[in-house]
């Protein structure tokens, strides 16, 4: 049970703040997850949402499916978000994610990762080290490039940023992470 209550239906907004709503539902096919506690700060909502689109419909160009949900995926688990794990499971297999390493993910053993370890040590390192250091980097640049490392750090951070309100919120899968 979520530890606030969770903005519904677009008739709980100001009217003013309602577009709002159908703009998130229109990116995303339905407004859930953190908006429906986000959205207790409108523009917040609406902001973060419009990065996230961009995160995750717009960036795979420069940052492939495969990597981004990856780099979700170790995220969620480092941070231990049910919610945004469980969401992102359910998409894993979608990008060539195998449950091999779903289960390598869920049970921190990155060396499951086979070839791709680099994206957990990557999340790792930005997450609980706070520095990145110049051997992950390099690995990172050279399969992605710079442009491509600026927006897997940015992904990083913007799942931190919904980790922290699902946490926080207290805001729960429907189905078991």
């Amino acid at each position: 049970m979520a530890r606030i209550p969770e903005v519904s239906a677009r008739e709980e907004l100001p009217e003013a703040d309602r577009h709002i709503w159908d703009e998130i539902s229109a990116s995303r096919g339905q407004v859930q997850g953190p908006f429906k506690v986000l959205l207790h700060s409108p523009e917040f909502a609406q902001r973060a949402a419009h990065l996230g689109a961009y995160v995750r419909f717009e960036s795979g160009d420069h940052l492939p499916p495969r990597i981004r949900e990856l780099a979700v995926l170790s995220t969620a688990r480092m941070l231990d978000c049910g919610y945004e794990y469980s969401a992102h499971h359910q998409m894993a297999s979608k990008v060539g994610i195998s449950e091999e390493e779903v289960a390598a993910i869920t049970a921190r053993q990155p060396a499951g990762l086979g070839e791709d370890r680099w994206v957990y040590d990557f999340a790792e390192q930005v997450i609980v080290r706070h520095r990145v250091a110049d051997d992950v980097f390099d690995a990172a640049q050279t399969r992605l490039g710079l442009r491509g490392v600026v927006e897997l750090t940015a992904s990083i951070g913007y799942y931190c940023l919904l980790a922290a309100a699902l946490n926080t919120f207290g805001v729960e899968p429907t189905e078991p992470a």
